[in-house]
């Protein structure tokens, strides 16, 4: 009865590591210095604060327990007050148990000044699988069924790898993100607004991957297999070494990706026309394809390090993708309404693939100096090489059973030929005692060679068709530099502001038409952030970027891939830049919840759009510039400690895009939707060090330039287990096998729906085994002069 009248204080504190970082979910314990038994516990936030309430007075012991990281226990003292305890200092642990080197676990998802981070290396699902399924499982990340990918509704997002951009075309990029595994992948973080250093590209910001690191001498590797199964067979097996002694690294890898995948497509569309009494009329269009194809994608990066003195390194690399795409459609239309033509419908087959071999070759230097500061150099020669070919047989049917009308067969080859150039320089240094600068130069030359070849075959012979047949040349020039001071100004504040100019020169050529298109611009491209921490429970960040876009290579050809006889998608050699300016603010509460508000306002959009010519009534897809576009968005992130051995990430983003431009024919756009997308991550640590994780995600309808995207959603689950030097993991996307696709296209006279159906439901597992040191350092993390220009290349 005494005791419980005595007084009741609080202890508080925070745990960081030895680079005074937080360390979060760690176990603080108050002992009884008697006996060390548990009076109370807790465990601390994602800043790695902790309060232990209620605490009577007397004496005891804290300890500090986290896996990964030697136990900690203080001295024995005396509570008989509120007391803030200094910062507990956790020093990780360095033994081995059985071979296993144990690491402190971080949250899937944080978020920094300058980003939101998601811990790839901690989630089973998102390990197992490749880097495409990463970011289509990230918040506000969107990836369609063509690999394309947006951030917050927004698209034409720039994707770098390890602080330097890959810069690859579409579906390029796409084929490389997903012959790559996600095992050897440490964090990716989303940037809004990055700074000038950045290239200007990227209206909707950076994706950064980053890769996993070690330490020490020595040699080292991995060998991993994946395999997993829908429909059809997936395979994925890589290989990945490196040495290291005290003046050279050499390392080298190499990763083939085979899938073979299915695709349902349905089309249903209404044409008008004006019939033969001048009246209004529409003919249907009811289109129905079933696509199967199949990728074989070898991936190979090996290099040298030399470091000539303790703050000089000279490195050399090579790296290439090379790989074919095959694809096999069967498609059926089938006319209704009114119509004038002497068939009800047709059958096609189409046939295409390509082949590609790309490789790039790069010199580097870096030079760290004296007073801190550091020099480096890149110079690039890449050369893209790839042939595409397209297989098209049309036949035409009535519902009598025979038709005047005679087949179609089209065959297209088109050959595709890539040289880039590219130098760059960088130097950052401390100036004014506390000022951060980065300021850098950069040229580059790209020279594109397209040549299409478009022919019938009529009887036996193939007959060239001279007005689509088109033989395009690109040739273009960026020169760019860029300065950016930083400062921070004490714990509260911290400034950051850029300037980048970029100069271009274009010249597109059709030698087929002998005509040219030429260009000469310069921009400006400020960016500005500023922080402020107000304290441990609220802090902010507000910044602002200007970007560019400019169209990819493969756009600018007006290439034509068919479907049928009525549905295709060409390029367009006629697209302007597109240009951005990006409004960020950040707020952090508890630095648990995190709320990013952004404003995006793009000129001269660079869109995919449907149009129609109703007097042949033939629909097809290519690319425009619209006149503005304009994105707000809102994203709620909170990763929540249910228990120790639960953990829940949530994470809500809302956007509104509106699109506002003149038309083809003299009509208007004016489309506006506000959308969702909502996650639910959850993490269970299972005895046995078996890690359980249950994702469900939902998309709401959502406005993509005159594309109307209805609802998705989809559940995922993963399990890993780690034995020794083997890891064991396995994941099954969309259990239920419910995510599709439907779109609706309604403009002007283009009246459209489509559906799709590709391959979701997907079972992988993975097998990983380390061999060698493991502490030995890998080759440094670096991007080359040349890697801002290859997500164009097509």
């Amino acid at each position: 009865m005494i005791s419980s009248l005595q007084a009741q204080h609080q202890l508080s504190g925070k745990v960081k590591d030895e680079k005074n970082e937080a360390v979060p979910f760690a176990n603080v314990l108050l002992l009884n210095v008697q006996d060390s038994s548990l009076v109370k516990g807790t465990i601390t936030d994602t800043t790695g604060h902790f309060a232990l309430e209620n605490v009577a007075q007397g004496n005891y012991l804290v300890s500090s327990q986290m896996v990964g990281y030697d136990s900690y226990y203080s001295e024995a003292m005396k509570i008989n007050k509120n007391l803030v305890f200094n910062d507990i200092r956790m020093i990780e642990s360095t033994t081995e148990l059985s071979e296993v080197v144990v690491s402190a676990a971080k949250p899937m998802l944080e978020v920094t000044p300058n980003a939101l981070v998601v811990n790839v290396e901690f989630s089973p699902i998102l390990q197992n699988g490749t880097a495409l399924e990463v970011l289509e499982k990230s918040p506000g990340v969107t990836v369609d069924q063509d690999g394309n990918i947006s951030v917050k509704g927004k698209a034409n997002v720039l994707v770098y790898l390890d602080g330097k951009p890959t810069y690859l075309s579409d579906s390029d990029l796409s084929q490389l993100l997903e012959s790559t595994s996600a095992e050897n992948i440490s964090k990716i973080e989303i940037m809004d607004n990055p700074p000038a250093k950045y290239d200007a590209a990227g209206n909707a910001g950076i994706i950064n991957i980053v890769r996993k690191k070690s330490a020490d001498l020595g040699f080292n590797g991995n060998v991993s297999l994946g395999a997993g199964y829908g429909e059809y067979p997936k395979l994925n097996p890589s290989l990945n070494l490196n040495f290291r002694s005290e003046k050279i690294n050499l390392f080298g890898n190499y990763s083939h990706y085979y899938a073979k995948r299915f695709s349902n497509t349905d089309i249903f569309r209404n044409i008008p026309f004006e019939n033969e009494n001048g009246e209004p009329a529409i003919t249907t269009f009811d289109q129905s394809s079933r696509m199967i194809n199949w990728v074989h994608s070898n991936n190979f990066r090996t290099g040298a390090d030399w470091y000539v003195a303790p703050k000089s390194t000279i490195g050399v690399l090579v790296s290439g993708n090379f790989g074919n795409w095959n694809g096999d459609a069967k498609n059926t239309t089938l006319l209704g309404g009114e119509y004038n033509n002497p068939f009800d419908g047709l059958n096609a087959s189409n046939r295409s693939g390509n082949a590609w071999n790309n490789i790039t070759y790069n010199l580097n230097f870096k030079q760290e100096l004296s007073n801190g500061s550091q020099l480096s150099f890149d110079a690039d020669y890449a050369i893209w090489d790839r042939e595409n070919y397209q297989k098209n047989d049309n036949f035409y049917f009535s519902n009598e059973g025979t038709t005047s009308e005679p087949p179609l067969l089209v065959r297209t080859n088109m050959n595709t030929n890539i040289d880039i150039l590219a130098i760059k320089t960088d130097y950052t240094a401390t100036i004014f005692g506390r000022w951060g600068l980065e300021t850098g130069l950069k040229t580059s030359n790209v020279a594109t060679d397209n040549n299409l070849d478009f022919n019938t075959l009529e009887g036996e012979v193939l007959q060239k068709d001279t007005l689509r047949s088109n033989r395009f040349q690109y040739d273009e020039t960026i020169n760019a530099g860029y300065v950016n001071v930083s400062k921070k100004f004490n714990d509260a504040w911290n400034i950051q502001a850029g300037l980048r100019g970029e100069y271009t020169s274009s010249k597109g050529y059709s030698v087929t038409l002998d005509s040219a298109a030429e260009r000469q611009y310069f921009n400006l491209f400020p960016s500005a952030s500023v922080s402020y921490t107000m304290s441990e429970i609220h802090s902010f960040a507000l910044s602002y970027s200007r970007r560019i876009d400019r169209p990819n290579y493969g756009n600018l050809n007006p290439f034509e891939f068919f479907l049928d006889a009525f549905t295709f998608e060409r390029g367009n050699p006629f697209l302007n830049p597109q240009y951005t300016n990006a409004y960020g603010l950040n707020y952090g509460f508890k630095s648990t919840v995190f709320l990013t508000l952004n404003y995006n306002e793009t000129t001269d959009a660079i869109t995919q759009v449907l149009e129609q010519d109703e007097a042949s009534q033939k629909t097809y897809q290519t690319t425009v510039n619209l006149d503005k576009q304009k994105n707000y968005s809102a994203n709620i992130a909170a990763p929540l400690p249910i228990t120790q051995w639960w953990m829940l990430n949530l994470n809500l983003t809302g956007f509104h895009n509106i699109v506002e431009s003149p038309f083809s024919e003299g009509d208007q756009i004016n489309k506006s939707q506000w959308s969702y997308t909502a996650r639910a991550q959850n993490t269970f640590t299972l005895p046995g060090d078996v890690k359980l994780e249950i994702m469900g995600m939902y998309q709401s309808p959502q406005l993509w330039g005159i594309f109307e995207i209805q609802e998705q959603y989809q559940v995922d689950a993963g399990v890993s287990k780690s034995l020794g030097k083997l890891k064991i993991q396995a994941s099954l996307d969309d259990v239920f096998n419910i995510r599709n696709n439907r779109v609706n296209v309604l403009q002007g006279d283009i009246d459209t729906v489509v559906k799709n159906k590709w391959e979701s439901r997907v079972f992988m597992l993975n097998l990983s085994y380390r061999f060698g040191n493991d502490k030995v350092k890998q080759a440094r993390s670096r991007g080359t002069a040349s890697d801002d220009l290859r997500q164009r290349a097509n």
